[in-house]
């Protein structure tokens, strides 16, 4: 009885000090966001809201999903072997993550000179900005799943708290005090991305000692690169509706969806959170095959993600009112539906858990590959025909097409073997 208390004690103590980390920099941003609101049009929000979609598309090339071959790994190896690993996604996520940002940098340009000239929203300084941001955070993100996995949620806390403060502090400096708009508000991120990252690297300076496993790391390119490709993909889930919204030409109306989006992204908050806490379990029930376990944490993720998004849609009128001053109501009807993303977004987000963890990386990606053609052909309907309202249910549908596509996936290979790989 003792030994069953405890382990519970020890979830509730993980839980409180994960959801601490995002609640304190979340409270603070709830504070802080009627005082952005009133200080950002809605085309600074359209002018951020556009250039930050681009992050789902570039984001996973530029860290090249290196930190799941870590998470993959890490139960595998122990000792001098996981320090071998770890230094590899150290020098991994600093040269071949700026290497990859700079090639990400011209093709964004050269995809706004050639397909889209007469956009209304300037390339410099915001693309640049944005993708500057982009290398710096996976030497951070490394130092974070070093915490979860070994279950170090004391060490997590402290850091994730201290980077979120960091992060609202600078953007009130640079769009309040400073009254830059979007300018400021993507200047604040890169700066705080560059504090942190410059301590993570302080933080291994050990590592950057041994060897660099160049045979290992071939093997982490071969194990990331579907992966990596299918995550980029995911762009057509979430980040191509405000591209597509921007052709459109109202910025303004695109200014109060990106604010939509952005109120639902503080479910997140929660839905993070206990993801941090189960993820270890999640991959340890993997590898173990025990399947009662595996299934008892996903309905524990999915039904309190659930439970979350409930309450939000039902709060959202007076969230979206104190939040943004008053100014935004407008956002509700998207924030509302966009909410529900969440949840569908957690339980493809489970389901995809467990095909990486059984190493069945190409599954991923066939799955990418074939709902993103479906994706955006239900984007392209859903906006000419619904525009913006279209959009917020296209995020929502698009994320059940990738549970739909991958489950069916997951099923076929018990059969054919050319999908276990």
């Amino acid at each position: 009885m003792n030994t069953i208390i405890s382990k519970y004690n020890s979830y509730l103590k993980n839980l409180f000090l994960y959801f601490g980390a995002s609640l304190i920099p979340m409270l603070l941003s709830l504070a802080s966001n009627p005082l952005i609101a009133m200080n950002m049009s809605p085309e600074d929000y359209a002018i951020t809201g556009y250039y930050t979609s681009f992050s789902t598309l570039l984001s996973p090339l530029v860290v090249f999903y290196m930190i799941h071959y870590y998470t993959k790994r890490y139960f595998e190896v122990s000792g001098e072997d996981r320090e071998k690993l770890r230094a590899l996604l150290l020098k991994s996520l600093i040269y071949f993550s700026g290497i990859i940002s700079f090639f990400c940098l011209v093709g964004l340009w050269g995809y706004i000179k050639l397909f889209n000239c007469n956009s209304s929203i300037p390339f410099f300084p915001y693309a640049l900005l944005t993708v500057l941001s982009l290398p710096l955070t996976g030497v951070y993100n490394l130092m974070l799943i070093d915490y979860r996995m070994g279950r170090e949620s004391s060490k997590y806390f402290k850091i994730a708290t201290y980077a979120g403060i960091t992060s609202i502090a600078l953007t009130l400096l640079f769009v309040v005090v400073l009254k830059c708009g979007a300018f400021g508000k993507l200047l604040g991120s890169l700066l705080a991305n560059l504090i942190f990252f410059t301590y993570s690297c302080y933080h291994y300076r050990s590592l950057f000692k041994l060897n660099f496993e160049k045979k290992e790391f071939k093997v982490m390119i071969r194990f990331c690169a579907p992966l990596t490709v299918a995550a980029m993909l995911g762009f057509f889930s979430n980040g191509y509706d405000r591209v597509f919204l921007e052709r459109l030409g109202n910025n303004t109306e695109l200014g109060f969806y990106v604010v939509g989006v952005q109120m639902a992204a503080y479910i997140n908050v929660f839905q993070t959170a206990i993801g941090n806490t189960f993820q270890p379990d999640l991959f340890q029930a993997i590898v173990e095959r025990n399947k009662r376990k595996l299934w008892k944490v996903i309905g524990l993720l999915v039904g309190s993600t659930a439970c979350i998004v409930a309450v939000y849609i039902f709060a959202a009128p007076l969230v979206v009112k104190i939040l943004t001053a008053g100014r935004y109501m407008a956002s509700v009807k998207y924030t509302q539906i966009i909410a529900l993303s969440t949840l569908t977004s957690a339980m493809y987000y489970s389901i995809s858990q467990i095909t990486i963890a059984l190493g069945k990386s190409r599954i991923t990606l066939i799955n990418k590959i074939l709902t993103t053609v479906c994706s955006i052909a239900l984007f392209s309907y859903l906006i000419n025909h619904y525009q913006f309202i279209g959009a917020a249910w296209g995020m929502v549908l698009s994320f059940l097409l990738s549970l739909l596509g991958n489950f069916v996936l997951l099923q076929l290979g018990r059969k054919y073997s050319f999908f276990n790989h």
